[in-house]
């Protein structure tokens, strides 16, 4: 199959910094674009909560998130949305065409998200497009549990 739209939905609100995932997300994205020509759509869905002021935004951190595709001579569009992960990411998906969608699983990060469920999990298994996911190794979640915001509001709205 030839991927002519690929869209990368990506975790940044809730984090100080890129995971080792969405790295990964991003590298893998860059490699099949590259093969197939294929135009990318970066992204991140926020949750109307407030962080600690000072911190780089979203919209910050889906522009530098993207500068690595830009400087490559990819095309890309940047999306920023708010609202529930899954339901964006399948508006999102439709609107751009995908015709692949890239994202990673989540790590946990305590007893409160265990019981709720995921993005991932939130998105309807007869999604007309191919799910590439992106499991975190052990070394991978420890990182993205430091790098996530001081008083992150322990409950996010996942799905």
């Amino acid at each position: 199959m030839k991927y002519q739209s690929i869209c990368v939905a990506v975790a940044l609100q809730r984090y100080l910094d890129f995971t080792p995932v969405a790295l990964r997300q991003r590298s893998l994205a860059m490699v099949l674009a590259h093969a197939f020509g294929a135009r990318l759509t970066i992204l991140s869905v926020n949750a109307p909560v407030d962080l600690l002021p000072g911190l780089e935004t979203t919209e910050e951190k889906l522009d530098r998130f993207s500068t690595p595709l830009l400087e490559d001579g990819f095309e890309v569009q940047r999306i920023l949305r708010t609202g529930k992960p899954s339901t964006e990411i399948l508006e999102v998906v439709e609107e751009v065409h995908a015709d692949l969608l890239i994202m990673g699983s989540p790590s946990k990060r305590g007893a409160l998200d265990v019981g709720l469920s995921s993005t991932v999990r939130s998105l309807p298994h007869d999604l007309d497009i191919p799910l590439l996911l992106i499991r975190p190794t052990a070394t991978e979640t420890d990182r993205a549990h430091e790098l996530i915001i001081p008083r992150y509001p322990m409950v996010f709205p996942y799905g």
